[in-house]
């Protein structure tokens, strides 16, 4: 399973964590996988290189991270962007994907 965690305080969105292997599928043919790969790259691609928001990330086996410095108005777009659309995919896929907010 994965789990997509977000630092969330005053509705303010302070960055993400996202663990796990979504597991519906074997590795290079899993879909669901794929598909948060992409749009949580996808989203540090537009915070970091495009928009040059300041901020702290991480890219491994089984671990996207990023924790904001700058919360601009677009950075918090592209944040709330990513939140619905995991949560979007977590409603197709509750067996293999979860969703949680956390206060900070």
């Amino acid at each position: 399973m994965t789990h997509c965690e977000f630092l969330i305080g005053k509705g303010i969105f302070h960055g993400f964590k996202i663990t796990g292997h979504v597991g519906f599928d074997v590795k290079g043919k899993d879909v669901v996988c794929a598909a948060i790969s992409a749009v949580s790259q996808s989203t540090l691609i537009g915070l970091n290189e495009v928009m040059k928001v300041d901020l702290n990330y991480e890219i491994k086996d089984g671990l996207i991270r990023c924790d904001l410095k700058d919360n601009n108005e677009c950075a918090q777009f592209m944040m709330k962007t990513l939140y619905q659309t995991l949560v979007q995919i977590s409603k197709q896929y509750p067996r293999n994907v979860s969703i949680s907010e956390v206060e900070v």
